[in-house]
């Protein structure tokens, strides 16, 4: 039994004379209580210092390499998608350009169909130049500048756009 009415602390003289421990139930509600409050507020420090840090997302780099203009030459006519990068890469007389593959509208990634692309959230429709023909898309697919890098490799910057295709092409030198 505690000494006192409302104190927590024991008497082990009580506990001694009738052999067994004494827990009343006031004790008992008492140490329940103030481990639900220990918890509630654990719950609650946890949630503020949770916005306090900021969720890192993984985004790939703006700059990034296509390869070797050799190896690019290879894939003549062709129109090739890079999923990290949502881009499509096309190679067509001897020359290069990339272009976005996210739609101007809410963000999704662009389909290449047969008249172009095609956007699978809500139907955004361009052409085979990225223009857009139809649906909710208030702007065309831009294109991004691509450059020769220092170790001959070809970078793409896709913070610097060309708004303009025919602009977007860039020469492949071996």
């Amino acid at each position: 039994m505690p000494r006192y009415r409302n104190s927590l602390k024991w008497d082990d003289d009580d506990d001694k004379k009738t052999g067994k421990a004494s827990l009343t139930r006031r004790t008992f509600l008492a140490i329940i209580g103030f481990g639900a409050l220990a918890g509630v507020v654990h719950m609650t420090m946890s949630t503020v210092l949770g916005f306090l840090y900021p969720n890192a997302l993984k985004t790939p780099p703006s700059v990034f390499s296509l390869g070797r203009p050799e190896d690019l030459l290879k894939m003549e006519g062709t129109k090739m998608f890079i999923s990290k990068q949502k881009v499509f890469i096309e190679v067509a007389g001897g020359k290069v350009r990339v272009q976005t593959a996210v739609c101007t509208h809410l963000g999704c990634t662009v389909n290449m169909v047969d008249t172009g692309y095609l956007c699978p959230c809500h139907g955004s429709t361009y052409d085979k130049e990225g223009l857009n023909t139809g649906g909710p898309a208030p702007k065309p697919l831009v294109y991004f500048s691509v450059y020769p890098g220092a170790s001959g490799d070809l970078l793409v910057d896709k913070n610097k756009k060309v708004e303009i295709p025919a602009k977007a092409w860039k020469g492949l030198k071996v």
